[in-house]
């Protein structure tokens, strides 16, 4: 497994120390979201990459398509069989939910005129140009229920990093992180900001992307996940920043985190998310004995 040990934002060893900084980061930002400098991401497991699901090692691309499913190896590539295979597994999402009745974002020649047989991404546009704009709305909500895309999901909320960074840590992480990206940094980098784009759709058909203040990041190049922007814009110190906690202080860093209304109700608004986070309310006083039923509390 890909790792990465350099850390540039901080160790606590407190959930409640955590909170404060990342709160404090929250209040210096104060003009709107679509100038905001700082995006953040956490992740639960303080080694893993910032690599986006398409790209990490034994992803499943495709779903019933036997010529352009592929297996992902662990690296970036822009191969056209890389492209299709991402392309059939969104198609194939898209399509059978068109077919069950359910709105989706892209109701237009894409999804009309794909077809599991034809390589389109080769034919048509070319691997440099994949994804183009026109399925930024579709990937992002594929990217939200499971599908594997190169999207990275963000948020402007710290907090709201914090939250997905404890909420299932892996059993053998030993710490969980939140990232951060200074986009003011990245934008600074030239020429084009070095692959990466910031990838905003709407939010009217996505209610957790705008409970949880989401947005995207599309890495083309791997530089993000590489390591390879690090102290390469004078200026800017630190363009990825990463806050570390042990993965023992989980628990307690949710616990603050749901007083201040940062929990999966929240930002998974549904009656789904109200009763998962009922159980994990539970399951955070497990110390608390339940009685039976019949017996005296």
């Amino acid at each position: 497994m890909e790792t990465v040990d350099q850390v540039c934002g901080g160790e606590y060893l407190r959930a409640d120390k955590l909170v404060e900084d990342l709160r404090a980061l929250q209040l210096e930002e104060k003009a709107p979201e679509t100038l905001s400098r700082y995006v953040f991401r956490g992740q639960g497991d303080a080694s893993w990459p910032l690599k986006p699901l398409a790209f990490r090692a034994d992803t499943v691309l495709g779903y019933e398509s036997q010529k352009f499913c592929r297996v992902s190896d662990g690296t970036l590539k822009g191969t056209w069989d890389q492209g299709n295979a991402e392309l059939t597994a969104v198609m194939e999402f898209l399509q059978l939910a068109d077919k069950v009745g359910l709105d989706i974002p892209a109701d237009h020649e894409w999804l009309r005129q794909w077809n599991p047989f034809h390589n389109r991404v080769g034919h048509d546009i070319g691997t440099e140009e994949w994804p183009p704009q026109g399925l930024y709305e579709a990937l992002a909500l594929a990217q939200h229920h499971g599908v594997p895309t190169r999207l990275l999901d963000f948020t402007y909320d710290p907090l709201v990093a914090a939250f997905f960074a404890a909420e299932n840590p892996p059993r053998e992480a030993a710490r969980i992180a939140v990232w951060s990206v200074d986009l003011d940094a990245v934008r600074a980098l030239n020429p084009a900001c070095h692959g990466i784009e910031v990838v905003t759709v709407s939010k009217a058909q996505n209610k957790n992307l705008a409970a949880q203040r989401g947005l995207f990041l599309l890495d083309r190049s791997g530089n993000l996940w590489k390591n390879e922007l690090l102290h390469r814009s004078s200026g800017y110190r630190d363009i990825v920043r990463k806050y570390c906690l042990p993965a023992s202080e989980g628990t307690n860093l949710l616990t603050l985190l749901s007083r201040l209304g940062v929990d999966r109700a929240h930002l998974m608004p549904s009656f789904d998310g109200v009763v998962r986070e009922l159980e994990a309310r539970r399951k955070r006083q497990a110390f608390r004995r339940i009685p039976k039923v019949g017996e005296d509390c």
